[in-house]
């Protein structure tokens, strides 16, 4: 019975670092734009920015002002249709008149208005049903006069449980658990 409280312990630090680092299920392609455009679509102004003005790592998706231009950063995502996902990112506005970011996913649009002044990063999300296999998700500048910085997107499944180490562990340690202490009835 010696071995008992070792394979314990084994399991209880599994459990603790399964638990501390669980799965993620970003759908995003490339979402913090650290491989350039890969995955991405931009619409001219809309451009890769490099350097001090990211939310982390070195790059950034970048939408400046460009009059009767409307810059456009989008990637087409694949989902399950019907099916809800949670949307987030982090966004930075320079901002010279109140301005709107407008974010489409499919029929829902997002939209959140700047006010005046340069606004560090916020992270924003809402949430959406896909419209089909394949759902577009798309940032824009819809009015007022702004350059805004996009950074650390993702797209993840809402309400649904994403198996991770931390479960099973947890799981597995419970049925283990319960088998040891029946061998240890069943032997006395």
């Amino acid at each position: 019975m010696k071995a008992l409280p070792k394979i314990l312990l084994a399991l209880s630090a599994l459990a603790a670092v399964s638990v501390a680092y669980p799965a993620k299920a970003n759908l995003i392609t490339n979402p913090g734009f650290e491989t350039g455009t890969t995955g991405w679509m931009f619409t001219t102004p809309a451009s890769l920015g490099v350097g001090a003005g990211a939310h982390s790592g070195g790059a950034f998706g970048n939408m400046p002002f460009a009059g009767a231009i409307i810059p456009v950063i989008a990637q087409s995502v694949a989902t399950t249709a019907g099916a809800t996902y949670t949307i987030s990112f982090f966004v930075a506005s320079a901002v010279s008149a109140q301005s709107n970011l407008r974010v489409s996913f499919g029929g829902t649009v997002f939209n959140h208005l700047f006010a005046f002044g340069n606004n560090g990063y916020t992270q924003l999300s809402f949430t959406a049903t896909a419209s089909g296999a394949n759902t577009n998700l798309s940032f824009s500048v819809t009015s007022g006069v702004a350059s805004f910085r996009l950074d650390d997107v993702s797209v993840e499944p809402a309400g649904v449980g994403v198996p991770d180490g931390g479960t099973t562990v947890t799981l597995l340690g419970c049925a283990l658990l319960g088998l040891a202490g029946l061998r240890r009835k069943l032997s006395c």
